[in-house]
């Protein structure tokens, strides 16, 4: 015989139970949300900071051609004359001749007139033959070693004409891109692709190496490094540089370089002084290749060039050395190459280095590089195909600064 109330109990008993289910459910899918929040991407406030990357529309192929080279400053004008020349004066009929006594009397005046003469004609230098026009130089910019004016007000500054109408005669491609096959060691032999790619919006720009390990449609693994920031007649001005690790599914939180200007905020919190021409990374890459375009003698054997890099944990002076033309075998031909190896003033061998290979032909873009940690652990990206070019998407072109 059941008792009174035992179906009441029952009840209550299924909703405790359904209750204390709901609960759990809904604990697990927080516990999982944070957990993939955590692998997967990065906190909101964070996530607004993230660099948006610019799209580009690819449309040919690079062909090998004459380098680029920065045109030669312009002369500099002709210093102004000391003295104004007079007027032309009409001139004064003949007089009769005067007898000796009044020639003698007339001659203090006639020679002050001319060596008046003499002083204006010397102060006024002949044009040279081969002077560039008034409109000629009206097209010139001022060199790239000059230093950046400020902005007018209403205008573009110095870093918005650079890419537009470039002071040197080079001009920025709008958007490059170069595929890579590579190959290497990390805990045993690795293989994958690579992509670098250039984008530009006016005066601004994005550089992106994304690279994958083990087969593209299947990766186990990837690393994205991307710098944003302004071009200056002298070269690239980082201004964020963010690396992204991915494992399978698992992401770790972007690791950034934060440019202000006065001083670069690493990843661990650390705030150090800003050097004057900075670069990052992987604007590097792209910064020495303008280099060599500005001062082609820069590209032979010997030379060095010094630049301030921020890495993850600090900022050090990383001394270039041009070894000299290196002929690379490619996809589309036998390439030449300008040899480039980093060497640290100081010695770290945590340090990640990054040896280059730029080609003149195709614009100075990276066709190889080597990534070096240490001296087992290395990445090497092969040029895997000609060099793409590409232009800005409508919309993007009508909102470029």
């Amino acid at each position: 015989m059941k008792q009174p109330g035992a179906p009441r109990a029952s009840v209550r008993r299924h909703a405790v139970a359904l209750a204390v289910l709901v609960a759990l459910v809904s604990l697990g899918h927080l516990w999982l949300t944070r957990e993939v929040a955590q692998r997967l991407g990065v906190p909101a406030a964070d996530q607004a900071q993230r660099i948006q990357r610019m799209e580009a529309v690819y449309v040919s192929e690079m062909r090998l051609a004459s380098p680029p080279v920065a045109a030669a400053p312009p002369a500099p004008p002709p210093p102004s004359p000391a003295r104004r020349a007079r007027p032309e004066r009409k001139p004064r009929p003949p007089e009769p001749a005067a007898s000796a006594p009044d020639a003698a009397e007339s001659t203090p005046e006639a020679v002050d007139v001319a060596e008046s003469e003499a002083a204006v004609a010397d102060a006024v230098p002949d044009a040279a033959p081969d002077a560039p026009s008034s409109a000629a130089m009206a097209s010139v910019a001022p060199a790239a070693s000059e230093p950046p004016s400020s902005p007018t007000p209403g205008g573009a500054g110095p870093s918005e004409r650079t890419a537009q109408a470039p002071a040197n005669g080079f001009v920025w491609p709008a958007a490059a891109r170069v595929r890579f096959k590579m190959n290497g060691n990390y805990r045993g032999p690795i293989q994958g692709q690579g992509v670098v790619e250039w984008v530009r919006q006016g005066s601004r720009y994005q550089v992106h190496l994304d690279a994958t390990v083990g087969p593209s449609f299947a990766p186990i693994g990837s690393w994205n490094l991307s710098s944003q920031g302004r071009i200056t007649p002298q070269g690239l001005q980082p201004e964020r540089y963010e690396n992204v690790n991915r494992l399978l599914i698992r992401s770790g939180a972007p690791k950034v370089i934060q440019f202000d200007t006065g001083d670069i905020a690493l990843p661990d919190g650390q705030k150090l002084p800003r050097p004057e021409g900075v670069q990052d990374p992987i604007s590097q890459m792209i910064h020495l290749a303008y280099q060599f375009i500005l001062r082609p003698s820069l590209a032979q054997a010997g030379q060095r060039i010094e630049l301030p890099i921020a890495s993850l944990r600090k900022v050090e002076v990383i001394a270039y050395d041009v070894l000299g033309e290196e002929v690379l075998d490619t996809p589309i031909g036998a390439v030449p190459t300008v040899h480039v190896r980093p060497r640290r003033l100081v010695e770290d061998n945590n340090n990640l280095s990054l040896e280059l290979w730029f080609a003149p032909g195709l614009q100075y873009l990276p066709v190889r590089m080597m990534v070096r940690q240490g001296g087992a652990n290395f990445m090497e990206l092969r040029m895997n195909g000609a060099p793409q070019m590409g232009a800005m998407p409508p919309a993007a072109s009508a909102t470029a600064p």
